[in-house]
């Protein structure tokens, strides 16, 4: 990868907050897009002043909106903290928090599982789990943009398929802080196929999970106030581990 490029062009490929933080930098938040997102209206910024008054550097990586948090895209979100950490000369454990929603929670979930950095904490919401549900039974299956994502990472898409679903790797997700945001009038990833059975699921295995219910709620779509509220726990997430 250019590393140059990339530590040229930053703000266009991460857009951050770090004009607001005054101070040093004591963590990251990593902020993950949904399915075919691309705008960046103020609902996925709102965050940038309450993360800066607490030192965290806010960072929304541009990549691939159909990716599915492929090797490929995991390999590029690692460089943008390998070229922020040099860029701000951080600690090369600094501790990164994650928050996604729909694609953005499945990616936050293989995110978590694969990178490099000392990722502490992951909030989701209304996040994609039940991946063979999705692409084989929903009548408004993402099946072509998520074949396109495993080309380049498998020749068995089922099998792929079965070992990337989300409630399928609970075992394989590290043991962090998880919080879900439920929405329980989403009626595009129902909440008693993805939310509701991965958090019984991680529950099982040990894994530390909040659930806060939204009972108003359809798809993501809660306020920003409730937005800033959830993202504000993986700050607190952050600030625990004292970097």
């Amino acid at each position: 990868m250019d590393k140059q490029a990339l530590a040229e062009h930053f703000d266009k490929l991460a857009h951050n907050n770090r004009h607001l933080i005054g101070g040093e930098i004591r963590g990251i938040l990593l902020y993950f897009r949904g399915l075919n997102y691309t705008l960046i209206p103020a609902q996925d910024t709102c965050s940038y002043e309450m993360c800066a008054e607490n030192g965290i550097l806010f960072l929304f990586p541009q990549y691939n909106p159909t990716c599915w948090m492929n090797q490929t895209t995991v390999r590029y979100v690692d460089a943008i903290l390998d070229a922020a950490i040099e860029m701000y000369a951080l600690e090369k454990d600094i501790p990164v928090g994650i928050y996604g929603g729909s694609m953005g929670g499945y990616n936050a979930f293989h995110f978590a599982r694969s990178s490099t950095h000392h990722i502490v904490a992951a909030c989701v919401n209304c996040p994609c789990c039940n991946m063979e549900y999705e692409l084989y039974a929903n009548s408004t299956s993402i099946l072509q943009k998520y074949f396109e994502s495993a080309m380049s990472d498998t020749d068995d898409f089922p099998a792929y398929v079965r070992e990337n679903s989300p409630l399928n790797m609970v075992e394989k997700l590290p043991k962090i802080p998880y919080r879900f945001a439920v929405g329980l009038k989403d009626d595009l990833l129902y909440p008693a196929l993805h939310s509701l059975p991965m958090i019984e699921k991680m529950l099982a295995a040990g894994h530390d999970v909040t659930r806060i219910d939204f009972p108003e709620m359809k798809h993501c779509n809660y306020t920003n106030a409730d937005r800033i509220a959830d993202q504000k726990w993986v700050v607190d997430k952050i600030l625990e581990q004292g970097c």
